[in-house]
């Protein structure tokens, strides 16, 4: 299509041609780089299993580290509903952000394209995100009682303000000359938004999700804490009170394990994909 061809000529001659900034010469980037904070995390947990061993610090107050691994082991190998309650806390997480995706995504891009209507909203969606988040938890437990419905609602409200906002400021930093091209080739509305303004705010979306992401497990923690509702934070708080530090600290292990790989995994990957793609 002429507008889909001359839009990308007008990207590369605004940008012009780019080398890739990860490759120099006479030096070889480390294949698996993104994992070398195990080396520090690892010199953490082995500092914290001597000092437990040569007893600076009783095991009675926080358990050592090989412990909590053999535990966490044990249970993803044989223990069911360990594994069912992770699983309900990362659906609630997930489903959060994909509703919230859904629903903020739009409303950001019909915001960022018509001024008047961010200049009259936009200070009022600051205003409802930056109320607590936690004090919201007993209207929704009182409506939708202790169930994974509250936790789910709670977190697409906690996720829908990091998606709102960097995609509205995705949309505002496209440059007009674009529109400009989109208006001279007569292009059609749906092509504008499949063409234009999606694949540049496409970068934004991901990292307002990759935040939402990091909000929502302390959220939806605090929620299965709170109003008791099954799930990984159910879990860690019936340990402590039972007195099973060890048993509770596996559960913390788990989110660690859990949040890394997703970040590791799933959000680096599709940055890195969207910045070669850029370049």
């Amino acid at each position: 299509m002429a507008f889909a061809g001359n839009l990308r000529k007008i990207i590369h001659g605004r940008h012009g041609r780019r080398t890739p900034q990860n490759v120099t010469h006479g030096e070889v980037t480390p294949k698996f780089e993104n994992w070398f904070f195990i080396l520090p995390l690892g010199a953490i947990f082995t500092c914290w299993e001597l000092t437990l061993r040569f007893g600076f610090i009783s095991a009675k107050t926080i358990p050592p580290p090989s412990e909590i691994l053999k535990v966490l082991l044990v249970n993803l190998l044989t223990n069911p509903d360990f594994i069912i309650s992770v699983l309900r806390s990362l659906a609630n997480i997930g489903l959060g952000i994909l509703v919230a995706a859904v629903m903020a995504t739009p409303f950001a891009i019909f915001t960022g394209l018509r001024r008047r209507v961010d200049t009259s909203l936009t200070p009022l969606i600051m205003i409802f995100g930056a109320l607590p988040d936690v004090a919201l938890l007993p209207f929704l437990v009182y409506w939708f009682g202790r169930s994974a419905s509250a936790a789910i609602l709670m977190a697409t409200i906690v996720a829908f303000f990091p998606i709102f906002f960097t995609v509205r400021e995705g949309v505002r930093n496209i440059p007009k000359d674009y529109f400009y091209v989109a208006y001279i080739y007569k292009a059609r509305k749906i092509d504008v938004y499949t063409k234009l303004i999606l694949p540049a705010v496409f970068p934004q979306l991901i990292t307002g999700v990759r935040l939402a992401y990091e909000f929502l497990w302390e959220i939806v923690l605090a929620i299965e804490i709170i109003a008791r509702i099954h799930g990984i934070g159910f879990i860690i708080n019936f340990a402590v009170e039972e007195g099973s530090l060890t048993y509770a600290f596996a559960g913390f292990f788990m989110i660690g394990i859990i949040a890394i790989l997703l970040d590791r995994l799933v959000f680096h990957r599709l940055e890195e994909s969207v910045r070669r793609w850029h370049e």
